[in-house]
């Protein structure tokens, strides 16, 4: 009995009535639908299987073909249709008689229509089959639900199953022998747990995916109940999407509400297969990200669009587009993974709008995070373990905001303003890209593979060039190593760009305030028309939306250096390594070697090109060397990445050892500082670096003061 024919039926003003269905013009639509070839093998590999295997999964797209009245009817009637189904594949499987034993029909895919936001779910959602994305926040452990009680009457051991749909257990009313006479007394009836059935069943508390939220949003959550051979499969920061039926659940107050809670029962469970999934790319934006990626100025206006009410700073966002595109993840033979994503410190002088960037880079990214140093404990960056009502009171694990920024950008502001045991929880995450969480009893490692954007300010409010970069900056040195780029932004007056500056935020003002007015508005002695044309270098090239999408859609490049990108990056490094000939400082590192390879796969995805070029190659170089020259440039006009990794330039401990020398030939009984002055400027040394690498063996802890006589330890 097919149902290919039935259509919906037309009312006046273009509304249309949906079709009712009859149980047996449900069972045959599933017959029917059943029947294709695909859902056949599924049925026959369950008979054979069972209980092993015990769910038949089945498309929506195959349902809506075959009639699209039907397929609406299973959203808006949920209970009914599964229920039908069941009993149908039931019927097609003979080998199944035990009380309480099912084969699950689970409903994937369903449609864009069907897709709600959680802070969108209203009460027209009840008992409707719905899918929710987002994020698992929580997860409790798999334990056992009675979903069949078999009992037996203490007086004349009558059996009787009851169903247990609830979560409550529920007794038999009277015994169900006709020939006794319990019922005529109180009745006791003793539960058969070893032969009652049990189904898995586990709790999910799932969260909005942070990239759908604009402005000051919090992520709205929803529980759902996960059951049978689907339980356990999720865990505690996975993307997911629940396709279930929405119900609701008296609060459990002493008082009797007619305010409900709602949960999800969930009937399938859908993993995001991608990081970017969440962004729908059309057709139109295809062809469009493909006109893009064949403008010859397509770096210059990315570079144009980051940010563009922040005046200048090229370089900075320069480094900020690649590390939007990232690098390639890798996987060696060995299961060596060596990661893609770039991490970047922005440090330099309080209002040179460091946290502006970083605030906007969050918000233009597909997955983008904010969080500030000083509101930031180790526990909210990473995980916390958590005890609440939600797991019966055990410790759960509650996703951090690295955890959350997974595959996206970590913004991180203040980062000086840490704690020392917080910015170690950072280590690893910046360089395995994992958490390892060792808490509460709960051994868990979790991934956090995120590309890291961090601002921190000198230690001594302002920055100071003469000083070394480790003096000033309240960071350890293993922590600054793993950033691949450092940028250094300093507020020194200077005419002709304080000028431009000063132009450029009035211009901003301006614009905003034309654009804030209402439309049709005239002002004598304001033209808004020539005002947002003088002001139009201020518009991003590119729209936020589009820009969002071109690097959701660069992902899915894999460039391949060619021999040629190769050799000039080869070049570059052992170039630069070759200035620390004489082995008393190491220029560069392979971290420094990483990072020119990291950038130039960014810019070769920028393009979306399949291989890395020469173009790419260079542009990696400069950048890098650029870096280093402001960071770690030396007096001979080569580099000492010692400065970064140790804090300390290898000129800094050559003086440090003429210092111990003197420590060691003079100071019995411990020397006074003007003595080490003294002594060292008769060995050619300056009183200002006497005085300095005195202070660096004090800090180290080699030497001690007592009094005015330094001693050594």
């Amino acid at each position: 009995m097919g149902l290919v024919g039935r259509r919906r039926v037309p009312l006046e003003g273009g509304l249309t009535l949906a079709v009712n269905f009859q149980d047996s013009e449900i069972q045959a639509a599933w017959n029917d639908v059943f029947s294709r070839d695909k859902y056949r093998i599924m049925i026959s590999c369950i008979a054979d299987n069972f209980p092993q295997k015990k769910s038949l999964m089945v498309d929506y797209a195959d349902i809506n073909t075959y009639n699209v009245d039907f397929a609406m009817y299973v959203l808006d009637n949920p209970d009914k249709c599964f229920e039908i189904a069941r009993k149908t594949v039931m019927s097609l499987v003979p080998n199944i008689s035990r009380p309480g034993e099912n084969i699950n029909v689970r409903i994937f895919n369903l449609p864009r229509d069907a897709k709600v936001d959680i802070r969108n779910l209203r009460a027209d959602h009840l008992r409707r089959l719905i899918a929710v994305e987002g994020l698992a926040r929580k997860v409790t452990t798999v334990k056992p639900r009675m979903t069949v009680a078999l009992f037996r009457c203490a007086r004349c051991g009558t059996e009787m199953w009851v169903d247990q749909p609830g979560m409550i257990l529920k007794e038999p009313m009277m015994c169900s022998n006709p020939e006794g006479s319990c019922n005529k007394q109180a009745t006791r009836f003793i539960l058969d747990d070893k032969a009652s059935v049990f189904i898995d069943t586990q709790k999910i508390e799932i969260q909005e995916s942070p990239e759908g939220l604009r402005g000051g949003a919090q992520p709205e959550r929803l529980t759902g109940y996960v059951e049978d051979d689907i339980a356990g499969e999720v865990t505690a920061g996975n993307r997911i999407t629940l396709n279930g039926v929405l119900r609701s659940v008296e609060k459990s107050d002493r008082d009797k509400s007619t305010v409900f809670e709602t949960f999800l029962d969930v009937i399938s469970v859908e993993f995001e297969q991608h990081e970017y999934d969440e962004i729908q790319i059309t057709e139109e934006d295809e062809k469009e990200i493909l006109r893009m990626s064949k403008d010859p100025d397509l770096f210059d206006n990315i570079v144009k669009s980051i940010s563009p009410s922040i005046y200048g700073l090229d370089s900075v966002k320069k480094a900020i587009a690649l590390q939007l595109f990232g690098g390639c993840h890798k996987e060696m033979d060995d299961g060596t993974v060596m990661r893609g994503d770039m991490h970047i410190l922005l440090m330099g002088d309080p209002g040179v709008a460091k946290s502006q960037l970083l605030r906007y880079m969050s918000m233009l990214a597909p997955r983008g995070i904010y969080a500030s140093g000083k509101s930031a404990s180790a526990a909210g960056l990473t995980a916390a373990a958590v005890r609440d009502d939600f797991g019966d009171g055990r410790w759960t694990l509650e996703a951090g905001a690295l955890v959350l920024a997974d595959k996206g950008l970590a913004c991180i502001d203040e980062l000086d303003k840490m704690t020392d045991q917080d910015r170690s929880s950072l280590h690893e995450a910046m360089e395995s890209q994992r958490i390892s969480v060792a808490k509460a009893g709960i051994t868990a490692t979790l991934q956090c593979r995120c590309s890291m954007l961090a601002a921190a300010n000198p230690k001594y409010g302002r920055f100071e060039e003469d000083t070394p970069i480790a003096d000033q900056i309240d960071l350890p040195p293993a922590l600054m190593s793993r950033f691949d780029l450092i940028f250094v932004l300093t507020d020194k007056p200077e005419k002709r760009k304080d000028t431009a500056i000063t132009e450029h935020i009035l211009k901003a003002h301006q614009r905003g305030q034309v654009r804030m007015m209402p439309e049709g508005t005239h002002i004598d002695g304001v033209d808004p028309k020539r005002i947002l044309e003088n002001t139009d270098n201020i518009r991003p090239v590119y729209d936020v939306e589009i820009l969002r999408k071109y690097v959701a859609y660069s992902k899915r490049m894999t460039p391949v250096m060619t021999e040629e990108a190769k050799s000039i990056i080869e070049r570059s490094y052992l170039r630069i390594r070759a200035m620390g000939g004489d082995g008393s400082s190491v220029p560069i590192t392979a971290r420094q070697l990483e990072a020119f390879v990291r950038l130039s796969e960014a810019s070769a995805k920028m393009c979306l090109s399949s291989v890395v070029t020469d173009v790419d190659a260079n542009r990696a170089v400069d950048l890098v060397e650029d870096y280093l020259r402001r960071i770690a440039g030396s007096d001979d006009g080569g580099f000492d990445i010692d400065k970064i990794a140790t804090g300390i330039s290898s000129k800094d401990r050559n003086k440090m050892d003429v210092v111990r020398e003197i420590m060691r030939d003079f100071g019995g009984d411990g020397l006074t500082e003007d003595e080490f002055v003294q002594h060292g400027e008769s060995q050619g040394i300056p009183e200002s670096e006497v005085r300095r690498a005195l202070k660096q063996l004090h800090d180290a802890g080699e030497f001690y003061k007592a009094g005015n006589l330094y001693k050594r330890v």
